[in-house]
């Protein structure tokens, strides 16, 4: 066993190909989240985009890019296969990408993005998924590193793509994306001889693989109810993106002393960062409450953490109205992140395994599909309820958002509360 094999863990060296899609999957992030860093102020500062619009523009991308993955994986399913999808996804990717470098049309290099992401998000999951029977003890773990890998690349983007383009200006962090991706694209073509054969028309879709729970179209009430909680939830998380990174440029004191600021793209670096912290302890804790016969439902724990976001928006509105423009201090700004990243936590991937438990029987794949619709609505309708704030305000604005978390909650307790039944009953 060589020095290198000896401090992987076990997944990887009886699994290699698991590092390889792993370490493919973080550079496909950090160059999707570098753009989504910088688009607004790209739109704003360099296109001259007015907030509103500009506003607009982020929610629509974010939306249809959630929504390509349905036509996407099955794409990549019944024509292509898995392996051509992912490189073919992020070739257009990297080519609107460079689009971008060069100044080419903004909406056509967003395209071209968007039709890369469809074609890459469902595809290299799957992937990874075909590895492992489904009841394999490995497989979880695989996914469990997968996911740490996307908030990785989450981490590292904000700081490099956001730096480069702030101080050197935003088609630099463009050109970041894309060496991003070509590190990908390379990676995953050194490795690919560790994966499986590849054949269209084979299921792609991990989740078609998971046991299911129920057994029963009963369950399509749930399911519809936690998507529409789910996208009034995200009218005010994606704001993080958007008009919070917005607030974090222009209203926010981030002087550190000695004449050293900091960058206002790097508090987009705090969602991921509290995700990798935070899962860990909200694992445990939820592993302790199960061992004491006192853990709560999924219901309950979506409608928890709805309510820690609205919590987060309610206190930064209160000190933005306490305040003055310019005054308020950074570690305020970076105390909400992470609070709206510790309630996050309790609702969407709570949400997510619940979707893919009680999805009813040969609907796998289209119930997972249907998730990331609810995405894409979310993220549409966040871009055009941020046009709202010039006219509001920021104080105003985030208490107008903090309604959304509420009204999830109240709809996540409204379903809790008929749940058992339908569920038994699957």
């Amino acid at each position: 066993m060589s020095v290198m094999s000896r401090w992987l863990p076990k997944t990887f060296r009886d699994h290699p190909a698991v590092l390889l899609l792993a370490a493919t999957e973080m550079w496909e992030a950090f160059s999707y989240v570098g753009l989504r860093t910088v688009l607004v102020y790209y739109l704003t500062q360099d296109l001259g985009y007015s907030t509103e619009d500009a506003s607009l523009i982020y929610g629509t991308f974010l939306g249809v890019a959630y929504v390509t993955p349905i036509l996407g994986g099955w794409i990549a399913d019944r024509f292509i296969g898995r392996s051509a999808a992912i490189v073919g996804g992020a070739l257009l990717k990297m080519a609107g990408y460079i689009g971008l470098v060069i100044g080419a049309n903004v909406t056509g290099c967003l395209a071209a993005i968007v039709i890369g992401n469809g074609l890459f998000l469902p595809t290299l999951p799957a992937t990874l998924g075909a590895l492992f029977s489904p009841n394999a003890p490995d497989r979880q773990r695989s996914f469990s590193f997968y996911y740490l890998a996307v908030s990785a690349g989450a981490l590292l983007a904000p700081l490099i793509c956001g730096t480069l383009g702030e101080n050197f200006g935003w088609r630099y962090s463009f050109l970041a994306s894309a060496s991003g991706l070509a590190a990908a694209i390379v990676i995953f073509l050194a490795g690919r001889h560790l994966l499986p054969p590849d054949r269209p028309a084979a299921a792609s879709h991990p989740v078609d693989e998971a046991p299911v729970a129920a057994t029963s179209l009963s369950v399509i009430p749930l399911l519809a109810g936690v998507l529409a909680a789910v996208i009034v939830l995200r009218v005010a998380y994606e704001q993080l993106g958007n008009t919070v990174a917005l607030f974090a440029a222009s209203q926010v004191d981030r002087s550190l002393g000695a004449d050293i600021t900091i960058p206002y793209t790097w508090f987009q670096s705090l969602n991921p960062l509290g995700v990798i912290l935070f899962t860990p302890l909200l694992v445990w804790g939820w592993r302790k409450a199960a061992a004491r016969g006192g853990a709560q439902n999924d219901y309950f724990r979506m409608a928890i953490g709805s309510c820690i976001m609205a919590a987060a928006f309610v206190g930064l509105a209160l000190i933005i109205k306490l305040g003055q423009p310019g005054e308020i201090s950074w570690p305020v700004l970076a105390a909400f992140f992470l609070m709206v990243t510790f309630g996050e936590l309790w609702v969407l991937p709570v949400g997510l395994s619940l979707f893919a438990r009680l999805a009813p029987a040969g609907r796998g794949a289209i119930t997972i599909a249907f998730w990331y619709s609810a995405r894409a609505a979310g993220n549409f309708l966040a871009g055009l309820m941020g046009r709202a704030e010039p006219a509001l305000g920021y104080g105003n604005f985030f208490l107008l958002c903090a309604v959304f978390p509420l009204l999830a909650a109240t709809i996540f307790v409204a379903i809790g509360r008929r749940s058992r039944r339908i569920i038994e009953a699957a």
